[in-house]
């Protein structure tokens, strides 16, 4: 080899530079994904049912209270309400009842219990309830009537079918 070509400390240079070439530049870092959380779960919408079993022991409330007429305000949507359980509006229509006998409304309270009758004609007070010199008459008083009409229903039997 030539001695012109080398000079001392011109290998570790020439060294370095092939180093430098041969090596392959490091990739860019790869952006950190984020990790696929799932959303936050909405909590599902409250039962209509458990609500309306929330709003009915309210107005029981406000009823044992004294306030009668916002008693009948709460428990009204609530026994017009077709898709709640039928023993939830007929809960509803009693104390709707009570409320209009207790301010001798009694046009109205026995409206309610023939109502009540309509829904469930199984419906009865408690004993304690069947006591109530105003509530206790007017539940007679529908029960009556619906078993009147009823077996006035069944003595004329059955329509008979019109023949062309």
């Amino acid at each position: 080899m030539n001695k012109r070509l080398w000079k001392p400390g011109a290998l570790g240079l020439i060294c370095l530079m092939l180093a430098a070439c041969q090596t392959v530049p490091e990739a860019p870092p790869k952006p950190v994904e984020a990790v696929a959380r799932p959303a936050p779960a909405e909590p599902p919408p409250p039962d209509p049912a458990v609500q309306a079993g929330k709003d009915l022991d309210d107005a029981q409330s406000v009823y044992a209270e004294g306030r009668y007429d916002d008693a009948i305000r709460q428990l009204g949507p609530l026994a017009a309400d077709a898709g709640l359980p039928v023993s939830l509006r007929v809960t509803a229509m009693k104390f709707m009842a009570f409320s209009q006998c207790a301010q001798n409304r009694v046009r109205p309270c026995r409206q309610q219990f023939d109502a009540v009758l309509e829904l469930d004609p199984t419906f009865q007070l408690t004993e304690a309830e069947k006591g109530h010199p105003i509530w206790g008459r007017e539940f007679r008083n529908a029960l009556n009537a619906r078993n009147a009409a009823l077996a006035k229903a069944n003595k004329r039997g059955p329509a008979k079918a019109a023949t062309p």
